[in-house]
């Protein structure tokens, strides 16, 4: 079983292309998250979860599902973090959350992805996005053969500094930065309400045929980067910024019409 967690679309084409690599059923979290709801989980064996690379840290609300939700005993866990440059202290979090589980912790892996985090980060150049989009089909071909015959993942070898430092980087991102308020739509807003279906916790609702954001959100950057009209601002930190619109469009492998 492959469960994911994603917003613009970069673990969800991960988890799919593992799931298909290892011959398992994808499961997004979100369809339980937006409910507030926690899940029971029944099949035994190999778990692998994907998510972003949130800060230093996998997605809190992502941690949360996991540690609400129930598993069969004897569970060997895998963990794939997407990012555009490093996991940081995700091992640490994971391996804490799989102790917790009783999981058997097979090792954290990182696949790089596009940039999807506009607001302080230079977004990548269309050839830059296919050219990251196909290595990351490549590096998913060892880690399934690792996961196929039950290897543990690489150990990436993080000092015991980089996971307290997440640690700290993740409370300060999360107290400071993840927050909805500065989101706006401009007039190119037509109603569509294609930001409420995308976001991932269920956040967003429509009023007046347009966007409102409510308290939990998680900064995935959905709603911001999927808009088909673009028309999505965070202040002023965005403007005229380029949007990443999901890895499936630069992947010739796959014929999936959402990035959600």
């Amino acid at each position: 079983m492959v469960i994911f967690f994603s917003g613009t679309g970069n673990s969800r084409f991960v988890a799919e292309q593992i799931a298909e690599l290892t011959d398992d059923k994808a499961c997004d979290a979100a369809l339980y998250i937006r409910k507030g709801e926690t899940a029971v989980f029944t099949e035994p064996g190999r778990y692998i979860f994907v998510a972003p690379v949130y800060a230093a840290a996998p997605p809190k609300v992502f941690m949360d599902f996991i540690r609400a939700s129930r598993f069969p005993g004897s569970v060997q866990a895998y963990f794939i973090m997407t990012c555009a440059k490093e996991m940081s202290g995700c091992p640490g979090f994971w391996e804490n959350i799989a102790r917790e589980k009783g999981f058997e912790y097979m090792g954290t892996a990182q696949i790089r992805m596009p940039q999807n985090y506009l607001l302080f980060f230079r977004m990548f150049t269309e050839e830059e996005c296919r050219a990251s989009v196909t290595r990351a089909r490549s590096s998913l071909e060892g880690i399934a053969e690792l996961i196929r015959d039950n290897r543990e993942l690489p150990d990436p070898g993080m000092k015991a500094w980089e996971y307290l430092s997440a640690r700290a980087v993740t409370g300060a991102y999360y107290k400071l930065f993840a927050r909805a308020r500065a989101f706006r739509v401009t007039e190119g807003c037509i109603g569509c309400a294609y930001c409420v279906s995308a976001c991932p916790r269920g956040n967003i609702r429509l009023a007046d045929n347009e966007p409102l954001w409510g308290k939990n959100c998680t900064h995935c950057m959905a709603c911001i980067n999927l808009c088909p009209k673009n028309a999505v601002e965070y202040g002023w930190l965005t403007r005229s910024k380029t949007r990443y619109k999901g890895p499936y469009i630069y992947s010739t492998a796959s014929s999936h019409a959402g990035s959600d």
